[in-house]
């Protein structure tokens, strides 16, 4: 007999609806289980803000070097950064008091404050409180008197010019103090040592300014040369006559300066005097009754601690007559002119429209430099005024008397005087230099020297 009712069929799951319900109950029961979905971990704690207490050095003087600034304070980190007037600079973590930062030269420039801070990034982090560095108007050198020096001189004074010097200013060489005397603001005299030029090479010049607002002028290179061996290079003097004025100045090559003179043996003519200090012979020659030669030895002494010398006979041929004009330049022939070496003559451009013409022997590539020096002459001993009123031209001649070069002012309208430098000579043999006013004027008070040198 049947059972009364409906038939319960048995209940079917398609994949799907398996595979959602499989996932829901093992998301409860993990969740139920506390697996795999712990708390995630707290963030880092923010960084410090800095704070500065000091920095070492506290002041430099404009237009200094650059220098390594130091600063102190605390809770610097490893990436704390130095800033300067607000710009980062590169920085260095000491330790957690204390960091260094590269100052270059281009950031002191300019007198004045810098605020300086330390910078902290974030997290958290920020900015110190600022200290100022102050750039203050420090010494500057823009020169230095003489330019160099000679390896094996002697101590010797040095001219520092320049700006901002105070009365406690020193001088130092190498790093070292030397005695220094304040002369103005822009001067001071360094004593410079044997020892600071005992060898060639160089060395550095600087000015310190004691006290906070001082600081340390940027360092000038000072050359030490060697010097080229002492000779004498004026090789022969020009004849004379008796009543005439005679002025001629030796010259000299190589050696350390200053070069003293002196005459070992003989003397010159009667009416001459040498004077050592200048290596000048000069005055207004006796007159003879005969031609009449005096030869004498002059010897020149350098500045080295072993002093350097050099000697070399000359010789001034005082005539009984007349020496007859040096006008005339001669093809091949030094008739007619004066004959000159190195060193420096004095004469004057006299009658009116007078032409001096000089001879001299040269090599081929030597570099001769012919300089007149007139209305630079100070005959008067009074600087301010100008005493002569040449307005010289000179010129170079070859053997044949065929112009090579001339000049005429070596300043245009400011030195009316000329000037030929370093011409390379282009043979060996005679060379002719002719002097005269440009205007074609001569007289007595046309006054000038000539100077020569890189002749044989």
């Amino acid at each position: 007999m049947k059972a009364h009712g409906t038939t319960r069929q048995p209940r079917r799951f398609n994949g799907a609806a398996a595979c959602l319900a499989g996932s829901l109950l093992l998301a409860l029961a993990l969740a139920g289980c506390g697996g795999g979905g712990g708390t995630p971990p707290p963030p880092p704690p923010p960084n410090p803000v800095p704070t500065l207490t000091s920095i070492s050095p506290i002041s430099a003087a404009a237009g200094g070097v650059a220098f390594t600034l130091t600063a102190h304070g605390s809770n610097f980190i490893s990436s704390s950064v130095l800033r300067w007037g607000g710009q980062r600079r590169t920085t260095t973590y000491i330790s957690s008091t204390q960091l260094t930062a590269t100052i270059s030269a281009t950031d002191i420039t300019t007198a004045g404050p810098v605020a300086v801070t330390v910078f902290n990034p974030s997290p958290g982090g920020g900015t110190s409180n600022s200290l100022d560095f102050t750039v203050s108007a420090g010494p500057i050198i823009s020169s230095l008197e003489p330019a160099n020096a000679f390896a094996g001189g002697r101590t010797f004074a040095l001219t520092v010019n320049g700006a901002n010097f105070i009365d406690t200013s020193v001088v130092r060489w190498n790093g070292s103090d030397r005695i220094t005397t304040f002369l103005t603001s822009t001067m001071l005299v360094g004593g410079i040592l044997e020892s600071d030029i005992a060898s060639p090479g160089s060395a550095s010049a600087t000015v310190f300014n004691p006290g906070t607002a001082g600081g340390e002028s940027a360092p000038v290179t000072y050359s030490i040369l060697t010097a080229a061996p002492l000779v004498i290079t004026t090789s022969s003097l020009p004849d004379t006559t008796g009543g005439k004025t005679y002025y001629v100045t030796l010259a000299s090559t190589g050696g350390i300066p200053p070069i003293t003179w002196a005459i070992t043996t003989g003397l010159p003519p009667l009416g001459l005097v040498f004077y050592s200090d200048y290596a000048r012979i000069a005055g207004t020659v006796n007159v003879v009754g005969s031609d009449t030669t005096s030869s004498f030895t002059v010897q020149a002494s350098d500045w080295a601690v072993a002093t350097h010398t050099a000697t070399r006979d000359l010789s001034i041929l005082v005539k009984s007559g007349a020496l007859g004009d040096n006008n005339t330049c001669t093809a091949g022939s030094a008739a007619g002119t004066t004959p000159i070496s190195n060193g420096r003559i004095r004469a004057s451009i006299s009658p009116y429209g007078d032409i001096d013409v000089y001879s001299f022997q040269g090599t081929a590539g030597s570099k001769v430099t012919i300089e007149i020096f007139a209305q630079r002459l100070d005959l008067d001993n009074d600087p301010t005024t100008r005493d002569l009123q040449l307005d010289s031209i000179v010129e170079l001649l070859d053997s044949s008397c065929a112009l090579l070069i001339y000049s005429d002012d070596i300043d245009p309208g400011i030195i009316q005087d000329s000037l030929i430098q370093d011409y390379t000579l282009p043979a060996g043999g005679s060379y002719f230099i002719r002097v005269r006013d440009f205007r074609g004027d001569g007289r007595p008070d046309l006054i000038y020297e000539l100077s020569l040198s890189g002749a044989n």
